[in-house]
């Protein structure tokens, strides 16, 4: 048997779902699972086990780590409900409990994507050794999600990088025009006064927006683990900025109805990377969709709602396959095709959203794709 304590550092945080009709299996099986794990929600049927799974979704803002069922039992049987399961998330981790070993269901099961099958009746030895395993899967999946983000955020850096580079060539084209310029009236020796303070204004400029372009980009990439209060504005102003070039070059208008006193607390840099996701994809959707070079719109727009934070941000790009729209969260889903889009980058974004005490979601509005971004009003008193 798996040593207590190594499948207990790999369980000891989960929250699980176990739905079993047989109450005296459901009690006895319990109280070994709460040994391991951080809760043990139950259920009696697969109706009951889905409420519960969908009430706890909604109450935590997020998906049991692990769901442990039974596959006969009244209402609805296992297999109904792990469907249904795998309709809200489709990477959903999943043990099955059975006394049948019929080829069909096994085929079926596989087909579903369950993480491991237990026959009945229950051999504590086999439970332990199985959730052992499952946990050891779990965790390295969340490791790996850990090791995604990085990914992404490298390739945002290299995108950020891209952008400032171009940004750039306008200032230092227009450096090199007036120093030219300045050149050529030395040379015709017309230089005054008024020359030379027009002359240094512009230069001024032109280098204050170089080093605020550069300052900006090095606090993005500065690392940070601990949340601060800051406002949806100051936030947004940063992201544009470094997207600035990105924006422009494909023409798309930027409006702001954000107010200023509506403030945050979250790890600055992770929630900056969900603002230039969401914004990138917003660009290749108005690429994608042909939509209209001459009309293109992406508009913010923050309110307080229910003792929440929110910030919406709506494009006109044409919208959201609706087929996928309540997948987008989960991984591997991508709205883009299939050669520009790996459908990790609004998973990511939940994950960090969920990190910062937030919740994400999206729908079709307007022709277009509007996300709606709310934290606890509570999160921003420090």
């Amino acid at each position: 048997m798996s040593d207590f304590k190594k499948v207990y550092q790999y369980s000891k945080d989960l929250n699980i779902l176990y739905v079993e009709d047989d109450l005296n299996l459901l009690h006895e099986t319990t109280d070994i699972l709460e040994d391991f794990f951080k809760s043990v929600t139950t259920a009696q049927n697969g109706m009951e086990g889905i409420e519960k799974y969908k009430d706890y979704l909604e109450k935590n803002e997020n998906y049991f780590d692990l769901v442990i069922t039974d596959i006969n039992m009244p209402r609805l049987d296992g297999i109904g409900m792990i469907k249904e399961i795998s309709k809200i998330n489709s990477s959903q981790s999943i043990i099955v409990l059975s006394a049948y070993n019929e080829t069909d269901r096994l085929i079926n099961l596989i087909h579903l994507g369950i993480a491991n099958f237990i026959m009945k009746p229950i051999k504590p030895k086999e439970l332990i050794e199985i959730i052992h395993k499952t946990c050891i899967n779990i965790s390295n999946q969340k490791h790996k999600d850990e090791f995604l983000l990085q990914q992404s955020r490298l390739a945002q850096m290299g995108e950020i990088v891209d952008s400032i580079a171009h940004q750039w060539l306008q200032p230092i084209n227009i450096i090199r025009m007036d120093t030219n310029n300045l050149l050529l009236k030395n040379i015709l020796g017309s230089i005054d006064v008024n020359f030379i303070e027009d002359y240094t204004k512009s230069q001024f400029k032109q280098i204050d927006f170089m080093v605020e372009t550069l300052r900006e980009f090095r606090n993005f990439m500065r690392p940070s683990i601990s949340s601060q209060l800051v406002s949806y504005n100051k936030m947004l102003k940063s992201v544009l900025l470094l997207l600035d070039n990105h924006i422009r070059k494909n023409n798309i208008q930027i409006k702001l109805d954000i107010n200023e006193n509506h403030k945050v607390q979250v790890v600055v840099n992770e929630f900056k990377h969900i603002l230039i996701n969401i914004i990138n994809n917003a660009v290749d959707a108005f690429n994608e969709n042909g939509s209209d070079y001459k009309n293109r719109i992406l508009s913010f727009k923050t309110s307080i709602k229910n003792d929440n934070m929110i910030l919406n941000i709506c494009d006109n790009a044409g919208g959201i396959d609706p087929q996928i729209i309540k997948q987008i969260f989960n991984s591997n889903v991508t709205t883009k095709s299939k050669d520009k889009g790996t459908g990790m980058g609004l998973y990511l974004s939940y994950l960090i959203i969920k990190k910062n005490n937030g919740k994400i979601g999206a729908k079709n509005c307007d022709n277009g794709a509007c996300f709606k971004i709310s934290i606890k009003k509570e999160q921003n008193e420090t």
